[in-house]
């Protein structure tokens, strides 16, 4: 069945056929620069028809980024709203339907998790729409320790908010699918009960006014399928994390708006942060397990993407909606943290490969899978640019071409090299790259507020130039990190699902150094490289030259929290949110500060729940809320009873083991270790 409109699917694509022309004419013209810089007056050579190749493969999606982000310039610099997304009507009504806010963790900090759903749950409240909204944690952990931790967590929370809270808890015994999986698995004992869920990350937050106004948007568009609020990134204290924080914030609306300007209701998912309409998700969203071995067979790892196209193949709209505000998530604290993460989005990505090509999807969603792998394919492709640009450098250094032919002539046959255009070559691929990021302060300057909160005009300025020079040195590792993890992923090399680090913390030097010893060995000789060929090749390549020798002190010092903490406090790389934080957010860190001054209880949790009478209470109405069956009697239970009777050490999986037998859980027998 068809939910969107005809009317603005029309503007949409007249939208997306003003932006390909503008993409693909100004990579035409850019190329055919290129062309007459290579060609000279001897012609082109194979390697320079390669060259030309890959240009046109990196040089295509910069520009598409570029007009998109100039298209999402003006739409906020008018206050445009999106066609065909209809506003919902004026005024604090109450809401008649019903949504699930679920947050998966997966051996996460359990404070933590409890005190951002908590903040959640209240700011839902103030907002006067508590009834309308109930609040899970879906866990996948395995750790013992944590799941126990997580269950009493969960009932002091409940304690917390007074009779009648709406907060559940619920531990999958098997973690099929991963995340997918436990949202699936959600939906199957509890989803018909709910017109909407809004799905979370362990580090979300949402203000409850913009989950209302979700729930609202939702209610106001029965062909929604689902809403996108894109996240601002928040609570970072290393410099890494502070500067991406501050890129974010001053760049990330316009091209948050860019791709709405041409996406519109065929947008996408970015797994987190959105409200669904559970019946179009359980309709639709089923995934299959795709032919083959990981990393492109298997249980699809990036699902977000998948099951925004199929809620579009399914009829049902998906929008990005970049003015609905009070949406929040962290970023990794370290670069290391962040090519750790890169490296799984890249494996997910690229799986998509197997799946743009399913029947029945839309061209757009198609589109969307494209760019996903685009992302991390481009920089294998600038490498290859890159290598084979210092290439023909080097065989025309090495080999210089005969400037007086086999005829008799009188004067020779120079090459001409034409440096002015290669020049404003140069000049276009920077200005693309750069004029967004200028739109973005340029926006930033022109509200008051956000300008004031962000430490006024001349920081701003100060800390974009800064940013700026720090991505451009940064830019060489990740195009080799990103280079790696494809060509891993190519050569059937897949990366497990753990817990990502959200503690800010700093990098040893000889880790760094481990990591990084490789960029800097190919920035030595690239940089040599560069010399013997000609002194100006040199400084066209310093950026990257630069960026590979100094990527050791670069990922060591970006890592460190006394470094961003002495940047806070001369008002560098500020965001709004830290000057003026958010309620939910100010609320969210006192909670978290009263939980962690708490007394900690016994931290093995197989322990606590056979020695502590309550512990043990609350572990058994957790199991029998969820209606987990007891472990059949295996040898590995019967092993584990024994190890336990005598005092010897269990593992996790041991552990795991107990915590769901019956007979051990009533019997709480207080061995001397466990």
């Amino acid at each position: 069945m068809e939910h969107r409109s005809s009317v603005y699917r029309g503007q949409a694509w007249l939208r997306r056929g003003a932006l390909a022309l503008l993409t693909f004419a100004t990579t035409g013209w850019a190329t055919a620069q290129l062309s007459t810089v290579l060609a000279g007056n001897h012609g082109l050579g194979t390697l320079e028809i390669l060259l030309l190749a890959l240009f046109v493969g990196c040089f295509l999606w910069i520009a598409f980024s570029f007009w998109a982000a100039i298209a999402g310039f003006v739409m906020l610099l008018v206050k445009a709203r999106q066609p065909g997304l209809h506003q919902p009507p004026p005024g604090d009504a109450r809401l008649a339907s019903r949504t699930a806010v679920v947050m998966a963790i997966y051996n996460e900090d359990t404070n933590r998790v409890f005190a951002n759903m908590q903040a959640i749950y209240e700011s839902v409240a103030a907002a006067g729409q508590g009834h309308a909204f109930d609040f899970y944690m879906l866990s996948d952990t395995t750790n013992p320790d944590i799941w126990v931790a997580e269950e009493l967590a969960w009932h002091a929370l409940s304690a917390r908010l007074g009779p009648g809270a709406r907060v559940f808890y619920r531990r999958r015994r098997y973690n099929t699918a991963k995340k997918s999986g436990n949202i699936a698995d959600f939906l199957k004992r509890w989803g018909r009960h709910y017109d909407y869920m809004v799905v979370l990350d362990a580090d979300s937050l949402m203000e409850g006014r913009t989950l209302v106004a979700m729930a609202r948007l939702m209610d106001a568009n029965p062909g929604a399928g689902l809403v996108q609020a894109p996240p601002v990134c928040i609570n970072r204290n290393t410099l890494f994390a502070r500067m991406l924080q501050f890129a974010g914030r001053i760049y990330g609306p316009v091209f948050a708006a860019g791709q709405a300007f041409w996406q519109m209701g065929e947008g996408n998912y970015w797994g987190h942060n959105a409200i669904i309409r559970t019946r179009a998700f359980m309709e639709h969203c089923g995934l299959p397990e795709l032919p083959g071995k990981p990393p492109f067979g298997g249980h699809i790892m990036s699902h977000d993407f998948v099951e925004a196209a199929l809620l579009v193949r399914g009829g049902w709209s998906v929008w990005l909606v970049p003015e609905l505000g009070g949406s929040y998530e962290e970023v990794p604290p370290t670069l290391l943290d962040y090519a750790k993460r890169d490296h799984r989005w890249c494996q997910g990505n690229l799986q998509h490969s197997r799946v743009m090509g399913a029947r029945g999807l839309n061209p757009v969603s198609r589109f969307h899978f494209l760019t996903g792998i685009m992302s991390y394919v481009s920089s294998p492709l600038w490498l290859l640019f890159l290598g084979l640009g210092l290439t023909i450098a080097s065989v025309n250094t090495l080999f210089p071409r005969a400037y007086f032919g086999v005829q008799k002539q009188l004067f020779p046959d120079w090459p001409i090299f034409d440096a002015a255009l290669a020049k404003s070559l140069f000049m276009l691929a920077l200005g693309f790259l750069l004029i967004p990021r200028l739109l973005g302060v340029l926006l930033v300057l022109l509200d008051r507020p956000v300008r004031q909160s962000s430490g006024g005009t001349a920081r701003i300025l100060f800390g974009s130039a800064i940013e700026l020079v720090y991505s451009t040195l940064l830019a060489p590792a990740m195009m080799l990190f990103q280079s790696k993890f494809v060509a891993k992923t190519l050569m059937g090399s897949t990366i497990g699902w753990g817990t990502q680090n959200r503690d800010d913390g700093g990098i040893p030097w000889p880790v760094a150094f481990k990591a990084h010893i490789g960029h800097m060995l190919l920035g030595v000789f690239v940089g040599l490289l560069a010399l013997a060929i000609d002194p100006n090749l040199f400084l066209w390549l310093s950026p990257l030259v630069a960026g590979l020798v100094l990527a050791v002190p670069i990922a060591q010092f970006s890592s460190r929290r006394d470094f961003g903490a002495w940047l806070r406090k001369r008002r560098l790389f500020l965001i709004p949110e830290e000057t003026a934080a958010p309620p939910v957010l100010t609320r969210a860190r006192e909670i978290f500060a009263d939980l962690e001054a708490r007394p900690r209880g016994e931290p093995d949790g197989l322990r606590r729940v056979l020695s502590d009478p309550f512990a043990n209470a609350v572990h058994k109405l957790a199991l029998a809320a969820t209606e987990e069956p007891a472990p059949d009697e295996t040898a590995e239970l019967f092993v584990a009873r024994r190890k336990l009777a005598n005092g010897q050490p269990l593992s996790p999986v041991e552990k795991a083991l107990l915590l769901y037998d019956r007979t051990t859980l009533d019997a709480r027998p207080i061995p001397a270790a466990a």
